[in-house]
């Protein structure tokens, strides 16, 4: 029978935890070899997190599986396909056992071949959940605590913003932040939404990403004022932001 491999970390894991993909690419491959199976590939999730299934070589995996050939998945930890119970438990029943795939976790010595394997997965999947809330509960508190300051909370910065890199603060850039004061005013001229867009993609000006402007992309502008004006806020706390005002 042939086994694929599924390894993963998030950015976090690789700096403060032993799964390394190093020792789960060993791992996995003498568990493999040890049930006489034959290596289907190694399937590499890099800086991904366990909360989302959107994941590329997860994607990989579930497509080769669906195009037969792979009789089983064997992964390190339980946790490694996901940290949700709903999407763990998707993969099991929806996807592996639909496909008679058996899927053998190291840490666990789970093995969904046999009954007492998929009722104990399902309990394992339940504390994964709950781990990924606490940990979730934890940075929402501290990223609450930072935004009181008006300190920049993390995620993607906004257009008219660049983040600085180990500081997480929020930086002008002046070519964004024209194309914002750019929006505002045109706004101010009685402009729709769908006029302003065209007016952006005229102008060669671009999204954060480099795209065209869209209706969509305009009014998330329009909704970040207090942003742009100098304010902060998340998680239902406001305060005067530390980053400069652009409008």
């Amino acid at each position: 029978m042939k086994a694929a491999a599924y390894i993963r970390v998030s950015t976090e894991e690789q700096s403060s935890t032993g799964y390394s993909l190093a020792m789960q690419r060993e791992r996995t491959a003498a568990q493999i070899a040890a049930k006489g199976w034959t290596p289907a590939g190694v399937y590499e999730d890099a800086g991904y997190s366990g909360g989302t299934l959107q994941r590329p070589a997860l994607a990989r995996l579930l497509n080769d599986i669906a195009a037969g050939g792979i009789g089983a998945v064997v992964v390190y930890k339980l946790d490694r396909l996901s940290r949700r119970q709903r999407d763990t438990m998707h993969l099991i029943e929806d996807v592996f056992q639909q496909q008679s795939i058996e899927l053998l976790s190291i840490c666990e010595s789970l093995d969904t071949s046999s009954p007492a394997g998929r009722a104990m997965i399902g309990m394992l999947s339940v504390f994964a959940q709950l781990e990924r809330d606490t940990i979730t509960e934890r940075l929402s508190g501290g990223r609450r605590q930072k935004a009181g300051t008006g300190g920049y909370a993390g995620g993607g910065a906004a257009l008219g913003y660049t983040a600085a890199r180990g500081t997480k603060i929020l930086l002008p850039d002046p070519e964004g932040a024209a194309t914002v004061r750019r929006v505002f005013l045109l706004h101010e001229e009685g402009l729709r939404l769908q006029a302003i867009a065209d007016r952006l993609n005229a102008e060669g000006r671009t999204t954060k990403r480099g795209a065209r402007f869209t209706p969509t992309q305009v009014m998330r502008i329009l909704r970040r004022r207090k942003l742009y004006m100098g304010g902060y806020s998340y998680g239902g706390v406001s305060a005067p932001g530390q980053h400069g005002a652009i409008i």
